[in-house]
């Protein structure tokens, strides 16, 4: 079974878990401006037949198993885990689940109920986050950025690990405490076949967290010059 076009998309709308817990990783996932539903009606989640979708254990290692939606039996949603993704299946008592259902991207917290002739179901979530999908696909990349800030009236740089990247911009862990939203400053690292970035960006958001290693994820958004976006659009190319 190949991937759709849908399964790449979320699977690129997802971040790397790196080991976050997941009551930090779903907020994660979605920017200021999501939409909260509170016990929603499965009919209002408009989610189709064959939706793709994401679903994490409470595991930490657990980088999640791709799954497509079945149907809603009576209050309980099926999902069937994908064939290829059947070696990395855990135990889903506790499960985060990602929903694509266009045009928007869900997010909630399901409890397992049982299975059935290998498709796999859950009691109705509570709580769904719900925002539009994205439009700049992100991929995880390895490697250092340099952010170069003013303070007191000199230039100072700070190197902090790259999260993720997209074409409209990136997010990275760093132990500093004093990364505020709307900062503005100037970002370089490398992009993967397309060579050292260097552009300004303005900080997002500002994501205290619980990692091992890291205190803080940081969102920037940045503008890439022309041609730095038609390099960068080749990392994309195999979703087309």
């Amino acid at each position: 079974m190949s991937l759709s076009v849908d399964d790449k998309e979320i699977a690129m709308m997802i971040p790397h878990r790196a080991d976050i817990p997941l009551v930090e990783y779903l907020p994660l996932v979605f920017l200021t401006g999501a939409e909260e539903l509170l016990h929603p009606e499965p009919e209002h989640l408009a989610i189709h037949a064959g939706s793709s979708a994401i679903l994490f254990s409470s595991e930490t290692e657990d980088d999640g198993a791709l799954c497509h939606f079945q149907e809603w039996d009576m209050d309980a949603m099926a999902l069937k885990i994908a064939p290829f993704s059947m070696e990395k299946r855990r135990e889903h008592q506790e499960s985060l689940i990602f929903v694509l259902a266009r045009p928007y991207i869900l997010g909630f917290f399901a409890d397992w109920k049982y299975e059935h002739q290998g498709v796999q179901y859950f009691h109705r979530p509570q709580r769904v986050l719900r925002r539009q999908a994205r439009k700049s696909p992100r991929i995880c990349i390895e490697g250092n950025i340099i952010i170069r800030r003013k303070r007191e009236a000199r230039m100072t740089s700070v190197i902090a690990r790259l999260y993720d990247f997209s074409l409209s911009g990136a997010s990275f862990y760093t132990d500093h405490v004093d990364f505020e939203k709307n900062e503005i400053f100037q970002v370089t690292f490398e992009i993967p076949r397309c060579g050292v970035c260097e552009t300004m960006a303005t900080t997002v958001r500002v994501e205290p967290l619980s990692h091992p290693v890291y205190g803080y994820l940081v969102g920037i958004r940045f503008a890439l010059n022309e041609q730095q976006y038609k390099e960068a659009q080749k990392l994309f190319l195999p979703l087309e």
